[in-house]
């Protein structure tokens, strides 16, 4: 019988770690429920979860549309198990079809949704199973799934937002890259070679820029060689703990994107505590599942550390107040919230106004990056063009 290992939380708010053994994954949150245990993670013994799938198997589109979908023959009154058989044959991918028909399968055989959605390990996000999960305690499946739904949209167009905005200043980047590659290796080496052979003292620029050339010619696999061996220790270092908490401090500390890097987490907190706390969710718990998927390991941090307060009593407000990470006008909304009782929408005008401040410094910073790149790339020209003048200019004194 397989043993999973498991992090969970007790009926009183305590972290708890061990393995259960169960022959599903769905038996063994089953059985963890029955002791008293709401699991939030659960991997089976021996898997490594590095190589497991994203979000419905990295179908970016897929999730909201699936969610969308099922949200709307719900609402219409559709049962669940019909609107699955529904939804399934629709699906092109065979992965997804598949993981959707073992869905289907299990609700058929009388599990709920929510238990055939954590059978599937780390196939769909955390966030997803636990607010269908609230939704149907609370009899609410159908608002479940809209709130749900129009999250995964949301994050999905600010995510397809920032991709089309960067298209055109990476692009841009990598085209002037390789034509000075081009220029150093093949061009540049066939024109300064000719001084280098003169037996005279060249200008500092020309033997800089012929070092340059000499190294990429020669050594350009050893170069390789390092970029790859550092590509990958970094890639090792960030899988750890420690490594995303380096990564994501200088994230939050850097200039101009350390600004951009804490209003995404933000927004991400605000937004997805406002969907789940909006479905029923009890705030302590609700801070426990988005604290996995803001995005950012120091914020996660903190919000954990909110999540512990609120269990012994305070209330969100008072939790957030002490981190600097949290700015002071969102706290002022969170009390307004709460002392009105509709925090859930408050959060969620709070991510709305975060939203648009992203998209208006992202718009700056987009409109200074150009520019910079392409004075960057005449500078590098320049250097190059008074690296190859400077000799020709000199030419009587190099040749006498």
């Amino acid at each position: 019988m397989p043993t999973y290992r498991y992090k969970g939380i007790s009926k009183t708010g305590q972290d708890l770690k061990g393995t259960v053994e169960a022959e599903t994954p769905a038996l063994a949150r089953k059985k963890l429920h029955g002791d008293g245990i709401f699991p939030e993670k659960l991997d089976e013994a021996g898997e490594r979860g590095g190589f497991s799938f994203p979000a419905l198997l990295g179908q970016q589109d897929f999730l909201p549309l699936l969610t969308r979908q099922l949200a709307t023959l719900s609402n219409a009154g559709v049962p669940l198990a019909a609107a699955l058989k529904s939804v399934t044959p629709q699906i092109d991918n065979p992965k997804s079809r598949k993981i959707l028909e073992e869905i289907q399968e299990a609700v058929h055989e009388g599990a709920t949704f929510a238990q055939a959605i954590e059978a599937q390990g780390e196939t769909f996000p955390d966030l997803y199973a636990s607010m269908v999960h609230a939704g149907e305690e609370s009899g609410t499946l159908p608002l479940s799934l809209s709130r749900l739904a129009d999250h995964l949209e949301r994050q999905g167009k600010t995510k397809n937002k920032v991709r089309t905005a960067l298209t055109y200043p990476v692009l841009m980047a990598v085209v002037a890259s390789l034509v000075v590659i081009f220029l150093l290796t093949f061009v540049v080496p066939k024109i300064v070679g000719i001084f280098s052979h003169l037996g005279k003292a060249l200008p500092l620029p020309t033997r800089i820029l012929i070092l340059i050339t000499d190294f990429l010619s020669a050594a350009w696999w050893l170069l390789l060689i390092a970029v790859s061996a550092g590509a990958l220790m970094l890639r090792k270092h960030l899988a750890t703990e420690r490594g995303r908490a380096r990564r994501d401090a200088i994230l939050l500390r850097l200039p101009l994107f350390g600004r951009l890097e804490r209003l995404s987490t933000l927004t991400r907190f605000a937004r997805t505590l406002s969907t789940l706390i909006s479905v029923g969710i009890p705030v302590d718990r609700a801070l426990r599942i988005v604290a996995p998927v803001v995005g950012n390991v120091v914020i996660a941090e903190k919000i954990l550390a909110a999540a512990e307060r609120v269990v012994e009593g305070a209330t969100l407000t008072e939790a957030l107040r002490n981190y600097p990470e949290i700015p002071v006008s969102m706290i002022q909304m969170v009390s307004v919230g709460e002392n009105s009782g509709a925090l859930g929408d408050m959060l969620a005008r709070v991510a709305d106004a975060m939203d648009e401040e992203i998209e208006a410094r992202l718009s700056r910073l987009l409109t200074l990056l150009e520019p910079l790149i392409i004075l960057l790339m005449g500078m590098i020209v320049a250097f190059i063009v008074v690296s190859v003048l400077l000799p020709l200019l000199d030419i009587s004194n190099i040749v006498t």
